[in-house]
């Protein structure tokens, strides 16, 4: 079993409990193997500076919202709460387990919870918002994103992106944009609890037809 804790989220108007990993170094088994490797379990800065945009920014009352690589789940439950009926995606189960735990702990409902690998995905149907938090920053992987945002994005759909200034990251969404799509951007900065390093700037990438 997982050792979890309690963590609060909060910005103005917004309160969520939340549950997280309480040692993700407990859960690391082989560190030379990607897939095992748990990125799921962190709550990483990008997702709490998508989930700020999100609250702050984006209306998707009666949208259907896909959140690709969404481990613990903090913007997908955002994106629900102003509106969203909302998929959260993973390719680890226990994410969804513990996500799903986070939106019955915050009331909310009606979300789905899709296990989901990119490399033999199983969904088809389309959303009118693809959301993602640091997931473009694997060069390997993202040709994998390019045929999901084919395959299941709505003809007038919107994306949402956010990471800490990869440059991976801006290549893929250059192409993105090369290939017609407008673009807002945005810089949200993010304060997390780390001995370290606490202070980022996240990238928020919004691109629509």
């Amino acid at each position: 079993m997982i050792s979890t804790k309690e963590w609060s989220y909060c910005l103005p108007g917004l309160s969520l409990s939340f549950e997280i990993v309480a040692n993700v170094e407990d859960l690391v088994t082989d560190p030379e193997n990607d897939d095992k490797i748990p990125y799921w379990a962190e709550l990483w800065p990008a997702s709490r500076g998508l989930a700020q945009y999100i609250w702050e920014s984006v209306d998707f009352k009666g949208a259907t919202v896909l959140e690709l690589g969404a481990g613990l789940g903090l913007p997908g439950l955002v994106a629900a709460r102003k509106g969203g009926r909302v998929t959260i995606s993973d390719y680890q189960p226990d994410a969804l387990t513990i996500a799903s735990r986070n939106a019955l702990q915050n009331g909310i409902e009606g979300m789905s919870f899709e296990l989901a690998d990119w490399r033999d995905w199983p969904l088809k149907e389309q959303f009118d918002w693809i959301i993602g938090s640091d997931v473009l920053y694997n060069p390997k992987s993202n040709p994998y994103v390019s045929r999901i945002l084919a395959g299941n994005l709505a003809p007038y759909g919107q994306m949402l992106f956010a990471h800490p200034g990869r440059k991976v990251t801006f290549d893929f969404l250059r192409e993105l944009t090369a290939s017609g799509l407008r673009e807002h951007r945005k810089l949200i900065p993010v304060t997390v609890e780390h001995p370290l390093l606490t202070d980022y700037k996240i990238n928020i990438h919004h691109l629509y037809r």
